[in-house]
């Protein structure tokens, strides 16, 4: 029998990996901001090349210094994304070889070349999230235009790029840290509605067993007795079926009312899954810390109502911010965004705080309203996007 070799898949080699990891890195969404406030951060770089085309050097020399000068700045813009992520030794050499870089350029255009550090330390506050490190590469930038101040008696505005660069530094440590911080709530919020959820499911657990345990028990036992007794007492197994028969229509009602306590709409649990969902689409989340000032009786429908217009800010309305105001017969969110386009995705009429909203959500949430009285207003908000309220009253 002919044995058929079957051609095993080519594995990426070492370069062919690291390639695809920059890569990916490199064109991370989250990225978009670095690349957008770096770009616009290179826009006093213009006066370096005033100084370099306005210099005594040979034309041949001006092109190469702007060619050089162009690598450098995007060597700057990607170095960022680059790094994040990558160990610790990873972003210190990154910084190193831009520095030194940096200092290459003393040699093309003289002292102008220090107001590269500026760069280089936001750079460097933008991957290094260690006090330490961001100590010492802020040292390294600011030592040599101070000695070069030194050595020419401070005659050449250059050297005072050294404050410049403190400053940059220090500005961009904090906002480093700030973000770093931000991730954390974030990673922290999502760890919270997890657990949240494991512990629902561990307290229905808990009631599943409380509920049916002891009834499913007896059940078994008075059934193998009724067994026993059909031959030899047939009235009292007949009476022993009939407590089967009551113990189950028990357990079963028990059961229902559990599963209804279950599914019951808990508009705290709510709120913190709203938090916790408008964080992870990059949403400024404003809501109250919870709702203990609603009704009793409203309190469930205003559950549903901040799942679905909840979900719907973040599906439809491309808003940063969204705004929950809670009081005791009414709750209203607010949004940022596209305005009633957002709405008129899922249907719903564009006059200002309409009662009948279309959208199968929106649909349920008004059915749900009538049935406590309450009713359910879509409308544009006055903060650019759509407010969705629901109020007790008829008015």
């Amino acid at each position: 029998m002919d044995v058929v070799a079957t051609e095993q898949p080519r594995r990426p080699s070492v370069l062919e990996s690291r390639w695809e990891t920059a890569r990916a890195r490199i064109l991370n969404p989250q990225a978009r901001g670095w690349y957008i406030g770096a770009s616009f951060g290179l826009l006093y770089q213009v006066l370096t090349f005033i100084a370099v085309w306005s210099s005594a050097v040979s034309p041949a020399m001006k092109i190469v210094t702007s060619v050089l000068l162009l690598v450098f700045y995007a060597a700057f813009i990607v170095m960022a994304p680059l790094c994040w992520g990558a160990p610790r030794r990873t972003r210190i050499l990154a910084v190193v070889l831009l520095w030194a870089g940096s200092l290459v350029f003393f040699f093309l255009m003289g002292s102008t070349a220090f107001w590269l550090s500026a760069l280089v330390a936001v750079a460097a506050g933008a991957v290094f999230d260690e006090f330490a490190l961001m100590a010492v590469a802020t040292l390294v930038l600011v030592l040599p235009p101070i000695a070069y101040g030194i050595v020419t008696g401070f005659s050449d505005s250059a050297a005072f790029s050294a404050i410049v660069t403190f400053s940059v530094a220090s500005m961009m440590f904090g906002l480093n840290r700030q973000l770093s911080t931000v991730r954390e709530l974030r990673a922290a919020q999502v760890e919270v509605a997890r657990l949240a959820v494991v512990e629902e499911r561990a307290r229905f657990s808990r009631d599943m067993h409380d509920v049916l345990g002891h009834s499913l028990t007896v059940v078994t036992v008075k059934s193998e007795l009724a067994g026993r007794l059909v031959p030899i007492d047939p009235a009292r197994a007949e009476a022993e079926l009939a407590d089967i028969e009551r113990l189950s229509r028990a357990a079963l009602a028990d059961l229902r009312g559990a599963v209804a306590g279950y599914r019951e709409m808990s508009l705290s649990t709510e709120l913190a899954a709203a938090q916790a969902g408008l964080a992870a689409a990059d949403i400024a989340a404003h809501l109250p810390r919870n709702g203990d000032s609603v009704d009793q009786g409203l309190r469930e429908l205003f559950g549903w109502v901040l799942r679905e217009g909840v979900t719907n800010v973040i599906r439809h309305s491309g808003a940063r911010n969204c705004w929950v105001t809670v009081t005791a017969d009414s709750l209203e969110i607010d949004d940022d965004g596209h305005g009633m386009a957002a709405v008129g995705a899922v249907g719903a009429e564009r006059a200002p705080l309409v009662a009948a909203v279309s959208g199968s959500g929106l649909d349920g949430l008004t059915a749900r309203a009538r049935e406590v009285g309450a009713r359910v207003l879509v409308g544009p908000s006055d903060r650019g996007g759509v407010r969705l309220t629901v109020r007790k009253g008829k008015a």
